[in-house]
């Protein structure tokens, strides 16, 4: 199936979690926020949040400061 991260496409299997793509992708799950369609996904929520075909996923460094 087609998804897209960060506007890119990209293949995956079908059913495939948010954290085996990240895996997938190569990206370090600990030092990235995610997004899908728009909603926020938490680390904690990644391994049960499956993608669809077409599903818009974000990834982006969290802003921390003061």
């Amino acid at each position: 199936m087609k998804i897209f991260v960060n506007g890119q496409a990209v293949e995956c299997s079908e059913g495939v979690s948010l954290a085996a793509l990240l895996v997938q992708l190569g990206r370090d799950p600990s030092s990235c926020a995610t997004a899908v369609n728009g909603v926020f996904v938490a680390r904690a929520q990644r391994g049960e949040t499956r993608l669809c075909d077409g599903d818009q996923v974000m990834t982006f460094e969290p802003i921390t400061g003061g």
